[in-house]
């Protein structure tokens, strides 16, 4: 979703699951709103590409660089 945002929530690893999808231990996973989170991802490299259900996929090794340097309350601005 577009907008300003705040991360509230870290997890280094969690299962993540919809309609139609199972991914286990998502790496990195910092979520910003609802069920949207930044996490790292290890099923696709179209990155660029709309490609899951909302949230900002990322490779894993930007996530886990992005898991060290924010923290609960780091902004996040969701652009289009």
């Amino acid at each position: 979703p577009v907008g300003f945002y705040r991360i509230y929530s870290r997890y280094r690893s969690q299962d993540m699951a919809g309609p139609g999808y199972y991914a286990p231990d998502v790496p990195f996973v910092q979520y910003f709103i609802g069920g949207y989170a930044l996490h790292g991802t290890y099923w696709h490299t179209a990155f660029g590409t709309p490609v899951s259900h909302g949230c900002v996929n990322l490779p894993t090794a930007e996530a886990e660089w992005m898991w060290g340097w924010a923290d609960i309350g780091t902004p996040v601005t969701v652009q289009w």
